[in-house]
């Protein structure tokens, strides 16, 4: 795991330093939105250390309040942030769903939804904003369809696995870039690189996040619940993904990348499924003597009984011929 020390984050840029709490707030709310910041300490007071760095798109920051604050924003709206404790724990709930985040696991907040946040004393955070524009202008790019509305990213992002790892090393080649004394000189197209690079890192580290963990938060989406309805209406039919696909007015890669992420499988496997419990259902309702396992499975999309029959083997742990006779 690429490991990130408070000292270098933004290393030389002028650090912000106040003992004020409503001095703190205001130059977060004027750096980032609206909130309200309140110590939970007796005492009432932070230590804030604040260094900032923007460039078009994209910024770095380093904040630590050293106190424990609760933080309560009131919308982000315009703009993506991935919240990376350096140290210590810090909370957050989005409605129901809750994170918990450390070195190990970052937080993402939503940018259309009312959100609050508790930072533990001794939780410095490196945060990568991201404009909302940008971001989706990638995600366009990388999943061949242009995203409706705001790119649903989920909460979380664990930073432990190679998604997270390449994501984070990405975070400090744009980082050690920004602050270089000769990045001004650099082509722009290098730069956009590093920010492309950064953006497509972030979008894939959430994909594999939200499969891996179970951390996206959402319901399923209209995309996905279509997807299952179109199944079930006609999965006995002879049904391609690139068919599938264009039935629902999507790419084959914006559906495969939909189902993977929020249901953690592929259009194919899905497909296989539903026709597998369609034949179960078929084989335990039949009377023996009156159907047969062929005629079961062709009528649900098999046309192969050795393999039919395997994947059934697979799936329910008896053959068909067992579910039959029962």
């Amino acid at each position: 795991m690429v490991r990130i020390l408070p000292r270098d984050v933004l290393r030389g840029r002028p650090t912000v330093a106040t003992t004020d709490v409503d001095d703190a707030h205001q130059k977060i709310a004027e750096l980032f939105c609206g909130h309200d910041l309140v110590p939970q300490a007796r005492a009432g007071s932070v230590d804030m250390k604040l260094r900032s760095l923007h460039r078009g798109d994209v910024g770095i920051e380093y904040l630590d309040y050293g106190a424990e604050v609760r933080i309560n924003p009131q919308g982000l709206e315009n703009f993506h942030l991935v919240q990376i404790p350096l140290a210590g724990h810090a909370h957050m709930d989005v409605g129901s769903f809750a994170v918990e985040s450390s070195p190990r696991t970052a937080s993402v907040p939503p940018i259309d939804r009312p959100f609050s946040m508790t930072w533990d004393r001794g939780t410095p955070h490196l945060i990568v904003y991201v404009r909302r524009i940008a971001l989706a202008s990638v995600a366009e790019q990388l999943y061949g369809d242009k995203p409706r509305g705001v790119v649903k990213l989920g909460y979380a992002m664990d930073l432990t696995g190679s998604a997270g790892r390449a994501f984070l090393r990405s975070v400090v080649e744009l980082h050690d870039d920004m602050i270089s004394q000769a990045s001004s000189t650099a082509p722009v197209f290098v730069q956009r690189l590093l920010v492309d690079t950064m953006l497509s890192r972030l979008l894939m580290a959430m994909d594999n996040t939200a499969v891996q963990g179970g951390l996206n938060p959402d319901s399923e989406s209209r995309l996905i619940r279509r997807f299952r309805d179109l199944l079930e209406r006609h999965a006995s039919e002879e049904l391609a993904v690139p068919d599938i696909a264009e039935n629902l007015g999507v790419s084959v890669r914006t559906l495969q990348l939909a189902l993977r992420s929020e249901v953690g499988a592929t259009p194919s496997e899905l497909l296989r499924r539903v026709r597998l419990d369609r034949a179960r259902e078929m084989l335990l309702a039949a009377e023996p003597g009156q159907e047969t396992i062929i005629s079961i499975a062709e009528r649900c999309g098999f046309s192969h009984q050795g393999r039919f029959s395997a994947l059934y083997l697979d799936t329910f742990g008896e053959l068909p011929s067992e579910s039959l006779r029962r």
